[in-house]
């Protein structure tokens, strides 16, 4: 498949390249934090890429810098759980966006309750997606051409092993397989999805953008990125601005942390992650062009998880998400929660999703 990379890239990300290699970037493989941590602090090339920083920038940058080596619960390249060969069971995660392959292991406790241990799971992973590379190295040039070929490479591969595999996408790595689907090879293996976390295929920029760009922002390879906080009285603005959720499920008790499950770091005394509205508007154009050119809807039977509270909606009532998914789903099956985009994924929410087939 890899051959024919250069036949389907878009002309918006043929370029010159702009891949981390051309930075004289450090194998990941068996490198320690110190030493990718003063890469990131001293390499000429890598920061001479960074234009138009505010009053904060720099000061913003290092604890971001600091925060990719932070211990974390789900927030890792760990690309696989279990054993591929006697697995009864096989799943393929793709993250969304600055998303990475640990995460699929916050669906265990449901996956394990309903189809027992002897399960397979495997997720996209690209080393130019690695939680240890800062985000807007991860979507320069091609990456997002080489992404959607390793999902039809890994997808090809486990549908000529196994007789079914269960797809999970969440949020915006729904777009991703949408934009591939259509080329999968899939050798008689039955494909289930599942599509976690909705994400809706236009975005609209907040209001906060300008403020926040104007204090820590920066632009980097064209685009325009800054750090937003996260605090939970800031739900009152945006449902996506916490940082925890106290979680209850009949007798069971339990405290998720944000900054677990995604990338966030510490600065000022607030939580803050950084974001690009460019990017994902031209990552979700990039693959929804790439649909649309050659692809169709997907037929396969395909079960959905939406929040009726989910900040990244303009408007995420039920029926506006319908005629959303209505566009890309023909066989789907919805389940609505009264939470925000993240939260959606709480155990008993996934059990919800898988159990009810």
């Amino acid at each position: 498949m890899l051959d024919t990379r250069k036949k389907i890239i878009s002309s918006e990300f043929r370029e010159a390249s702009n891949d981390p290699e051309d930075l004289d970037m450090p194998e990941l493989a068996g490198i320690s934090d110190r030493q990718l941590s003063d890469f990131y602090a001293s390499n000429t090339k890598y920061l001479s890429k960074f234009e138009g920083g505010r009053l904060l920038t720099d000061v913003f940058l290092e604890r971001y810098h600091e925060s990719l080596f932070y211990y974390k619960s789900f927030y890792d390249d760990l690309e696989q759980v279990g054993n591929p060969e006697t697995c009864t069971e096989a799943f393929y995660f793709i993250p969304g966006f600055n998303g990475t392959p640990g995460q699929m292991r916050f669906g265990l406790p449901s996956l394990i309750k309903k189809y027992g241990n002897n399960i397979f799971l495997k997720s996209l992973y690209l080393k130019e997606f690695s939680s240890k590379r800062p985000t807007w190295m991860k979507y320069s040039g091609q990456h997002l051409q080489l992404r959607r070929l390793k999902i039809i490479q890994d997808l090809e591969e486990m549908s000529a092993k196994y007789p079914r595999i269960r797809i999970i996408t969440s949020s915006t790595g729904f777009y991703d397989f949408l934009a591939t689907h259509s080329q999968i090879k899939k050798s008689g293996c039955e494909h289930i999805l599942y599509w976690i976390s909705c994400a809706p295929d236009q975005i609209s920029r907040p209001f906060t953008e300008k403020i926040f760009y104007a204090v820590n922002g920066f632009n980097y390879e064209g685009n325009k990125w800054y750090a937003y906080p996260n605090q939970q009285f800031l739900r009152l603005f945006n449902p996506e601005c916490s940082t925890r959720k106290r979680w209850r499920h009949k007798t069971q008790r339990k405290i998720f942390f944000k900054n677990d499950l995604e990338s966030r770091f510490f600065c000022f005394g607030l939580l803050w992650d950084y974001t690009s509205w460019d990017c994902i508007i031209k990552m979700l154009k990039n693959n929804l062009d790439t649909y649309h050119s050659c692809g169709q809807p997907i037929e396969i039977e395909s079960h959905v998880m939406a929040a009726t509270k989910d900040g990244f909606w303009d408007d995420s009532r039920p029926e506006v998400i319908e005629k959303t998914l209505d566009k890309y789903l023909v066989n789907k099956r919805v389940i609505y929660m009264e939470t925000s985009h993240l939260w959606v994924v709480t155990p008993e929410n996934i059990t919800d999703l898988i159990e009810n087939q």
